[in-house]
């Protein structure tokens, strides 16, 4: 090992070595002056930073070993972490070996709740850098990171954000990583740029490859004597790999814990490369095909089973298997990248012309480089799609992302990034939009599906509106050999637009699209209407009767974004059976395609009309299936508040205000305030407040709702009815004025939109403001309305409202039988706050 440091380069001869299990770490080439300075520096607990870069086998963990070693027989707390290739998809996997060490007090709050249902990642990045830095303030503290290259992303993070902020604790931070500074792997670009920076004053050490083992002496004289003579030197071996011989008194190997270097020294060629091709195939293939695979004849693959069966290596049952002293990794890590990867390609051919099980073949293809053989693809997809229905998503990621390595057509290459952002998705929504977007800039129809409509489908299913309006705005003109994709894309691209609130800043930027047609052809361009007719509140039945257009289109191929929407704009105008058939169809085509953003927001949508119907049971059952199939971290940030927002009035509903609060209130993600979603946060705020009694607050979150959903012309009173719930709160604040003008500007909506819900809500709202026989007449008119209306939570609230003013005038029979009938009706729609107070009422 020849160490060489990047910086203080010093001829020094005199200082203090570290010293590590014994014996003192010794680093040639590095002035002892430095040795002598990273020595007191660890000592005394002054903040500083060792970076050691190497390549494989230049002694890297070795040189970290001992200097933590030397660290901790200095009085130094030492916290060991290492990075491997198994758990770089992982949350938080260093940081968790490093947290783990320390007292149970001085560990991060809530370590398990939050690696079980990870919060976002700055939480989870500042909740462990400030329990390592506290750490390091009490006690002279030293951090050991061997191979951080393979560190997952949190973990990376959270060791910058400790690099960041050292200079007033008391830390040691060490780390090694392959490369030859400062050519390092693009993950550990940031941190070497840190430990090199003026603030944290960091070494980098860097470590030279081992030196060629030396010629023997009678392998020199017999190439010397093949120089004289000018015959070709005697070759050794055929090929395979050499006799691991030891020399005179060397001894094998640091034994690792699974004896692998132990029973593989001194191995003949012929066993070592079965037992490589074995490790390779891992049971998949018989021994003759492995054997056929690493080039052996019968009779030497005879002999080499019996030599691996003598060294343990193999079982001794048919068909022969590696035992469990054997680790394949370490078996294949001897040899070079190159010839792993093509005995992986090798051995995966091999499986495909033996028709090995797809599973099998993806295990060996996902190790192996790409071939280009045009099975290679399909057979990845087939098992990606098989680990989507099973839920293993991870492994439908690697299976998709290595399919993606192959050279494809491009159409293919589309639709294999549309498959690959559907099945991230759930492990990485962000790289998931990244994806998507690329499909969206390829070209094409593949398998009779539109390969960039229906990735702007996943795209604003999931939330991502801004990512699809740039996009869609950019493949549009692309699209110029397909109408109908143009219609399906300028439908989509509409959506995008008018999923946005606000229009500052860069988001504002008009785009070079055309408008919607007038009278459109196409189901997402009439869905796009319906919902427009539906937002505006103008003319029902227009809105009604596009949004039933639109359903009569066949499911098959196209977007099923606009689809939800139609459905959505007929809930709005009390077309409810349609809506309901039409998002259970939408919603098991969406299963059908395996995909969870669609799914999950087919089922919000279906739990917003359950709630419109006042069907609380439903509504509950449909978000918890929205949960299970779309976590809250597999949406957009913008998708929060229409999560809440379902949750806090299913909550107030079932007089659970305490934790329809805890929910209410939470921190809103960053741009959630600029979504649709934001107005419905806030009116569910408006009518927790009011059932908590707290008018004037219900006040000022209603208004606000009024003001986002204004700015955009959405005056229709079927969206939400937050004027007549801001009437009741003005009135309960004994501001009458203006609550009765909000009521009338309600009256005057509700005739232009004319369905029996607005109509109805209009009227039981005047009438609870009412007093006396006008009081009666209006909550009469109400309970006719509603009873023909979908909102059964608004008719029983009609009927009890009617039963209470009847009560007040002396008909006591006919006030009891309305009571009945409202407590009866309540409890059947699951709402427990309306049926608790009737019966009290009773």
């Amino acid at each position: 090992m020849h160490p060489q440091l990047a910086h203080h380069q010093d001829t020094e001869d005199t200082g203090e070595p570290f010293y590590g299990y014994g014996r003192p770490l010794t680093v040639r080439g590095v002035g002892p002056s430095l040795v002598r300075r990273l020595a007191s520096e660890v000592r005394a607990g002054v903040p500083t930073a060792i970076a050691v870069i190497g390549p494989r086998g230049a002694g890297r963990t070795t040189f970290l070993r001992r200097a933590a070693a030397f660290a901790s027989a200095s009085g130094v707390t030492v916290l060991t972490g290492r990075g491997s290739p198994s758990e770089q998809q992982s949350t938080c996997g260093v940081a968790l070996q490093l947290a783990s060490a320390l007292p149970d007090a001085e560990r991060p709050a809530d370590l398990e709740q939050a690696l079980t249902a990870p919060p976002r990642r700055s939480v989870l990045v500042e909740g462990f850098s400030q329990a390592l830095l506290r750490a390091a303030r009490r006690r002279p503290l030293a951090l050991a990171v061997d191979d951080v290259q393979w560190a997952d992303p949190h973990s990376l993070d959270v060791l910058c954000a400790v690099l960041r902020r050292m200079r007033s604790t008391r830390l040691t931070v060490m780390i090694s990583m392959t490369g030859t500074a400062p050519d390092v792997p693009a993950s550990c670009t940031e941190l070497l740029t840190l430990v090199c920076s003026p603030p944290v004053r960091g070494h980098v050490v860097r470590l030279d490859p081992p030196p060629p083992p030396a010629v023997p002496a009678q392998r020199t004289a017999q190439l010397a004597r093949s120089r004289r003579t000018g015959a070709a030197p005697r070759p050794r071996g055929n090929g395979l790999p050499t006799r691991q011989r030891p020399r005179p008194g060397s001894t094998p190997p640091t034994a690792a814990p699974d004896r692998t270097a132990d029973l593989t020294w001194g191995m003949a060629p012929e066993p070592l490369a079965l037992l490589r091709g074995m490790a390779a195939c891992r049971d998949l293939l018989p021994v003759p095909l492995v054997s056929a695979l690493v080039g052996l004849e019968e009779t030497s693959t005879v002999s080499a089973l019996r030599a691996l069966r003598a060294a343990g290596l193999v079982t001794s049952d048919q068909p022969p298997r590696l035992t469990g002293l054997v680790n394949p990794e370490r078996v294949l890590s001897a040899m070079d990248d190159a010839d792993r990867q093509a005995l992986y390609e090798q051995a995966a051919e091999l499986g495909h012309q033996a028709a090995l099980q797809d599973e099998a073949l993806a295990d060996l293809l996902l190790r192996a480089r790409p071939s280009g053989a045009p099975w290679v693809s399909g057979t990845l997809r087939r098992v990606a799609a098989a680990c989507r229905a099973r839920g293993e998503h991870r492994r439908a990621v690697r299976c998709l992302a290595r399919a993606l390595q192959e050279p494809l057509p491009a159409d293919e290459h589309a639709r294999l990034l549309v498959e690959l952002g559907t099945a991230g998705c759930l492990t990485d929504p962000d790289a998931a939009d990244r994806f998507l977007v690329q499909a969206l800039h390829g070209t094409g129809r593949h398998g009779g599906t539109w390969n960039r409509p229906t990735a702007a489908d996943l795209l604003l299913a999931r939330g991502d509106a801004v990512a699809a309006r740039h996009a869609l705005a950019a493949a549009y003109p692309a699209a110029r050999d397909d109408e109908q994709e143009r219609a399906a894309l300028l439908a989509l691209h509409w959506f995008a637009e008018n999923a946005r609130l606000d229009e500052s800043g860069l988001e504002g930027i008009l785009s070079d699209m055309p408008a919607l047609p007038a009278v459109p052809q196409d189901p997402s361009g009439l869905a796009a209407a319906a919902w427009q007719a539906a937002t505006v509140g103008q003319d029902a039945a227009r809105a009604r009767n596009l949004g039933l257009a639109a359903l009569d289109f066949p499911l098959r191929g196209l977007p099923l974004y606009p689809r939800l929407f139609a459905c959505r704009a007929l809930g709005v105008t009390d077309e409810v059976d349609a809506a309901h058939t039409g998002l259970s169809a939408a919603l098991a085509e969406a299963r059908r395609r395996q995909m969870p953003p669609l799914v999950g927001l087919a089922l919000l949508f279906s739990c917003e009309l359950h709630l419109r119907c006042g069907d609380i049971g439903r509504a509950a059952r449909d978000l918890a299936m929205a949960r299970i199939e779309m976590p809250i971290s597999a949406w957009h940030p913008t998708m929060a508040p229409a999560v809440q927002a379902l949750e806090v009035r299913i909550r107030v509903a079932r007089d659970q205000l305490d934790a329809a609060e805890n929910i209410a209130y939470l921190d809103c993600p960053v741009g959630g305030e600029q979504r649709y979603s934001w107005p419905q946060l806030l009116f569910a705020r408006g009518v927790l407040r009011l059932a908590q009694g707290r008018p004037q607050e219900a006040a000022a979150e209603l208004r606000e709702c009024g003001r986002w959903l204004l700015a955009r012309g959405w005056t229709s009173p079927g969206l939400m009815a937050w004027r007549p719930v801001r009437a009741i709160a003005h009135a309960c604040s004994g501001e009458s004025a203006e609550a009765a003008r909000l009521l009338a500007e309600e009256q005057r909506l509700a005739a232009r939109w004319a369905t029996p819900s607005a109509l109805g809500t209009v009227d039981l709202i005047s009438g609870l403001l009412a007093e006396g026989d006008p009081a009666v007449r209006l909550l009469e008119c109400a309970v006719q309305r509603l009873r023909v209306s979908p909102a059964a939570d608004l008719y029983v609230l009609a009927l009890a409202q009617l039963a209470s003013a009847r009560d007040r005038l002396g008909e006591r029979d006919s006030s009891c039988s309305l009571q009945a009938e409202a407590a009866q009706l309540a409890a059947g729609l699951g709402h427990t706050l309306m049926h608790d107070r009737l019966r009290t009422d009773r």
